[in-house]
């Protein structure tokens, strides 16, 4: 039901309300060139091909990866899609027997009449998966379980989310191993997603000290910041409600700049601020929501300087400060792949005039 006002009149639903979910629907804006990318991934017959899908904190790689799914113009009866949120789950072990337990459970809701014999075959596998025993007999139960689904025909794409975590979860390198196995072998029906903020050998070396399942997952997808049309289309948003924030736009990317969250959270706070007051105030919008921003500008300053081991602290306090013709570098080139600084033919420079402020004020604070 539609919220009243003091004077008992109906307010009409923020049109961003649902700011920090997964973008789903008509919240889901553009990207369409990435999410075809993402889509080329299982569009052609067979076995899906492996991808990373990278970008730091809520710049919506989740929400790509779901639109990509959802949206697929391609619906192949041979593939079954799993989604697994690896920090929902305590160790490797307990990763491979919800992706199996996920699997069946698609195969059983299927229900052809003709794979009645397949559907016993994996039932009794997937019983052995779920079996609290030993490592060993856990791989090879799980390598039995993908064997004996490719000989079914089936096909299957494992979208592995927040895979930072594993470097928690994943507590041997043998579990490393077995995701390789099954993203590899040609006997095996699967390929993988990952999304996570860091690359797959950094957090392979800190779950286990070695890397091994980067060199199968090899192809790169970064998810950085909107593009400017973007932008408008999240700030025309606010016409549902009878709020043309174009007037502001200047100001409110200069908050801003294009990150897709920051960006839908001071414009659902512009137009609460409008249906009280009538009046677009983004100074007391992004007062109001501060906090929240400095908390992600904090994260993605540690996030940043543990990426680079510290390399990139001083070229961001210099491109704070302005500089303009920074060379080339690994730190510089990972930070335009990951939206954080332009990347074009303009002149480099942070994503945010107020992201920019609040290096420059970190560093006077540690001086």
């Amino acid at each position: 039901m539609t919220p009243l006002a003091a004077g008992g009149e109906h307010v009409p639903v923020n049109p961003y309300r649902q700011v920090g979910r997964v973008a789903e629907g008509d919240r889901f804006i553009g990207r369409s060139g990435l999410v075809r990318l993402v889509q080329s991934a299982w569009q052609e017959p067979g076995r899906p091909s492996n991808m990373r899908v990278l970008g730091y904190h809520r710049t919506g790689k989740t929400s790509l990866v779901r639109q990509a799914l959802h949206a697929s113009p391609v619906q192949r009866a041979d593939l079954i899609n799993v989604w697994l949120d690896v920090g929902t789950h305590d160790s490797g072990a307990d990763l491979f027997r919800s992706m199996t337990r996920q699997v069946m459970e698609e195969f059983r809701r299927r229900g052809r009449p003709s794979e009645e014999a397949s559907l016993g075959d994996l039932g009794a596998i997937n019983a052995a998966v779920q079996q609290d025993g030993g490592w060993g007999d856990l791989r090879e139960a799980v390598r039995d379980f993908f064997i004996a689904l490719s000989r079914a025909g089936y096909h299957v794409l494992a979208v592995l989310d927040e895979f930072d975590r594993a470097a928690t979860a994943f507590t041997r390198l043998a579990e490393f191993q077995l995701l390789r196995i099954l993203a590899s072998d040609p006997m095996f029906p699967l390929g993988l997603i990952t999304i996570s903020r860091r690359d797959i050998e950094s957090i392979e070396f800190d779950a286990a000290g070695g890397s091994i399942l980067g060199g199968v997952v090899a192809t790169r997808r970064y998810v950085g910041m909107l593009t400017d049309d973007e932008a408008d289309l999240m700030l025309a948003r606010a016409a549902t409600v009878n709020i043309g924030l174009a007037s502001v736009r200047e100001e409110v990317i200069g908050c801003t700049g294009l990150h897709p969250f920051l960006l839908e959270l001071l414009c659902g706070r512009i137009v609460d601020i409008h249906q009280v007051t009538g009046v677009l105030d983004v100074k007391a919008a992004y007062e109001q929501e501060a906090a929240t921003f400095e908390r992600q500008f904090s994260q993605l300053r540690q996030n940043i300087e543990a990426d680079s081991e510290g390399r990139a602290t001083a070229l961001l306090r210099r491109l704070a400060s302005g500089s303009r013709s920074e060379p080339s570098s690994l730190e510089l080139n990972r930070l335009k792949q990951m939206g954080v600084v332009s990347s074009g033919p303009d002149p480099t420079m942070l994503f945010s005039r107020e992201f920019a402020r609040y290096v420059l004020m970190s560093a006077t604070g540690e001086s």
